[in-house]
């Protein structure tokens, strides 16, 4: 159903409904029955049937999607009359209290789709998982939604990352199983790493080596331990003559293993595996049939023959041994004798894909990577590397990527059920961790533990004062205060001299280690908005007027009782982030408070209406003046309405969050007065104004929507009801807060 009718066929029932807000009689008929009464039925829709019986709970699927309509203002259509704010308010709270006393909602827990794994989980999943410090920095940019990047709707999966996947598996392995500190085995060596005295031996680009007569080049590589090695030239030749381009390898000038390179163009393997001695080696290229005949008369004969390698690759030592790095031992916990290594290969895999995948895995699973780990050891290959194999589709198959909730084949849509041990586990530990879940909850979750006996309530705790939940108070405190963006304000250096890329990392680092803080303390909530400490290196403080810190190292600061750098609107990250690069913005700072504090967005802006600095104000006046002129547009009044007082309350702090008290030669003024009298004189009133339980609320719902990953909806209100009340007996603590929410129907049971 078209949800731009269901916003219609709202209109139309609120004059008769006893229910409506008062006021709204003429609703229906101005924006609604020209196209949908009885007698015009655009889309085939009929209001008439509705105006009869207006009751929200007899249909509260339409109902929920006729206030997303009005919401996102799909409801008039733009070229019609619109309703003034006051009235799509109305209607949208009237429609919030009916559905929030539908019984149905009071445990609906909603439904999260089904979520890949952002770069930032990627990353500390395989560092828990192998000990494996990999950066997936060549991995697509993740999309955002409502906030935040853990939102399941935004985390697709291009073509492009599945790619990159794979190629991640197998850097992943090798760095895991053979390391990458210094004096390991040579992995890689570039084409152009092999040097020659031969003018006739030189690179084509940054990693191609180019052979154009017979010659020989050298590299030097320090191998460690004895055992088998398998040395792989990357190569390809321009084919001219009878023959291919012949490549010699040679080891400390001994030569052990000759290729005739058919590939062309696109450089292919060629492979040799041979036993050496741990230590210093010397290793040779050497091109032996050049080819030259320009003149030939038979074509195939004719042309220039000449060889090129892209690299040169040595895996080993091969042998497995119960030595290795913190890495390898992840994998080889045991090993197999002569004969034993299909049954250890599977045994191990086994093993490993239960931790990759948090959950048992199922014989089918096994069998398949057993399948495949036996078609490498039928090659003759390792058993290194033929369980490397078996660990790269582990690492490639959906079951690791993706955070899977499945439910059974028998659940139908609209059944509700609790999630398992293992899923709580899952969704508990990527919420303060942004990582796999650790031994001890896969241990409660296989003895079926983990929601019993208040073992959730301590986990929690537990996990709250691991080191780990440092990734929480960085990777939700920057989304929240969309901090993320500082990067790309190309702030005037001109008109901001004092400002360096320098004090700008020292911005955001003072917002990190505060909300850490925060939280590591459990703190109230409310210590977000005006608090006695901050954090600063000397850069910074000489930024805030502040003495008696020297040196680079961020250290805590007791702040003076009238320091206006308490809390995160006084942070110069955040005071940054909301304004120009030549100016302050009380209209961004404004409504970057209703938004991200207050949780009460206000519309975008109408369409005709045009920027600041394009419409038609004093553009020599104060910031002030010049907003007093712009809201002079009655389409511009409303919101500006909400928002300039708080911006205003701000402009003591210019665009890099430095301290002042006049805008040029005239005094800022930062008295003003919101919607409904609340008078707000200057940033104390303003922090004043903002400790209540309406920002607890708020940042509640922020924190549930990145934990949850999804967008809160209307059903959800009973269920942050319960989390405010539990966080309030508490006065508000954090630490409560997030247990609160961890506690909630929405985060331990799932809809279909």
């Amino acid at each position: 159903m078209n949800r731009h009718f269901l916003a219609l066929f709202l209109a139309s029932v609120l004059p008769i409904s006893a229910a409506v807000p008062p006021g709204l009689g003429g609703f229906a008929k101005q924006y609604c029955f020209d196209c949908h009464g009885a007698k015009k039925q655009k889309g085939d829709f009929n209001f008439e049937p509705f105006v009869a019986k207006p009751d929200v709970l007899a249909d509260p699927k339409t109902w929920q999607k006729v206030a997303d309509a009005l919401e996102s203002r799909e409801m008039p259509p733009e070229e019609k009359p619109q309703p003034t704010e006051a009235e799509r308010k109305d209607v949208l709270r009237w429609i919030d209290d009916a559905l929030s006393a539908d019984p149905a909602n009071a445990h609906n827990p909603g439904r999260v789709t089904i979520r890949r794994l952002n770069r930032t989980e990627y990353r500390n999943t395989i560092r828990d998982l192998l000990a494996v410090d990999f950066d997936p920095a060549d991995f697509p940019q993740d999309e955002t939604a409502h906030g935040f990047d853990t939102n399941a709707d935004a985390l697709t999966l291009p073509p492009i990352l599945m790619e990159r996947y794979i190629d991640a598996a197998e850097r992943i392995v090798t760095l895991a199983f053979f390391g990458e500190k210094t004096g390991s085995p040579v992995r890689k060596l570039r084409g152009t790493q092999f040097t020659s005295k031969d003018e006739n031996v030189r690179p084509i680009d940054k990693s191609v080596i180019g052979f154009y007569r017979e010659a020989e080049a050298m590299a030097e590589g320090k191998f460690e331990g004895d055992g088998e090695y398998i040395i792989k030239a990357m190569a390809y030749g321009e084919q001219a003559g009878p023959e291919a381009p012949e490549l010699a390898v040679s080891i400390d000038g001994e030569r052990i293993a000759e290729f005739g390179v058919k590939a062309s163009r696109k450089a292919e393997a060629y492979e040799k595996k041979l036993t050496l001695k741990g230590g210093d080696h010397r290793i040779g290229l050497a091109y032996l049939n050049n080819y030259n005949d320009t003149r030939n008369p038979d074509p195939k004969l004719r042309g220039d023959r000449n060889l090129f390698v892209a690299s040169v690759e040595v895996i080993g030592p091969l042998h497995v041994t119960q030595d290795g790095p913190e890495s390898y031992r992840r994998v080889f916990t045991k090993l197999p004798k002569p004969g034993e290594e299909s049954a250890v290969a599977r045994e191990l895999l086994s093993a490993f894909a239960a931790r990759a995948y948090r959950r048992p895995v199922a014989p089918a699973e096994v069998a398949k990577l057993s399948k495949l780990v036996d078609g490498v050891l039928a090659q003759k290959a390792p058993f290194i590397e033929a369980v490397g194999v078996g660990v790269q589709a582990v690492l490639c198959s959906p079951a690791f990527l993706f955070r899977w909730e499945l439910d059974s084949p028998n659940t139908k849509a609209g059944d509700i059920r609790p999630l398992t041990d293992y899923e709580v586990a899952s969704r508990l530990s990527y919420f303060l961790w942004s990582s796999m879940p650790d031994q001890p909850l896969l241990d409660l979750a296989a003895r079926g533990e983990l929601l019993t006996g208040g073992n959730l309530d301590k986990q929690t705790t537990r996990m709250l004062q691991d080191p780990r939940a440092k990734t929480f108070a960085l990777n939700f405190a920057e989304q929240w205060l969309q901090l993320r963006a500082i990067g790309e304000i190309e702030i005037d250096r001109r008109k901001f001299p004092k400002f360096s890329d320098a004090l700008r990392d020292a911005m955001v680092q003072e917002s990190r280690m505060f909300f850490d803080a925060v939280l590591r303390e459990n703190r109230p909530v409310f210590d977000l908005i005006e608090a006695d400490f901050t954090f600063a290196n000397q850069r910074l403080a000489e930024h805030y007027g502040l003495t008696d810190v020297k040196g680079d190292e961020f250290r805590r600061v007791a702040l003076p009782a009238d320091s206006p750098r308490g809390g995160v609107l006084g942070q110069a990250s955040v005071l940054l982030a909301t304004s120009q690069p030549t100016r302050t913005s009380p209209v961004i700072r404004g409504k970057w408070v209703l938004d991200q504090i207050l949780g009460t967005p206000p519309p975008p802006p109408a369409a005709n209406v045009p920027p600041l600095e394009d419409a038609k104000v004093d553009k020599d006046a104060t910031m002030r003046v010049r907003l007093e002129q712009h809201r002079a547009n009655p389409d511009c009044a409303g919101c500006h309405a909400k928002m300039d007082p708080v911006g205003f309350a701000l402009e003591n702090f210019d665009a890099i969050g430095a301290w002042r008290t006049r805008e040029g030669p005239t005094p800022i003024d930062t008295a003003s007065v919101l919607p409904g009298g609340v008078k707000l004189d200057g940033f104390p009133e303003l922090k004043k104004y903002l400790k209540s339980e309406k920002f607890a609320r708020a940042f509640a719902q922020n924190v549930a929507t990145y934990a949850l990953g999804r967008k809160l909806e209307r059903y959800d209100r009973p269920a942050i009801d319960a989390i405010m009340a539990r966080a309030k007996a508490d006065g508000f603590r954090i630490q409560t807060l997030i247990a609160a929410i961890v506690g909630s129907d929405p985060f331990l049971r799932r809809k279909q």
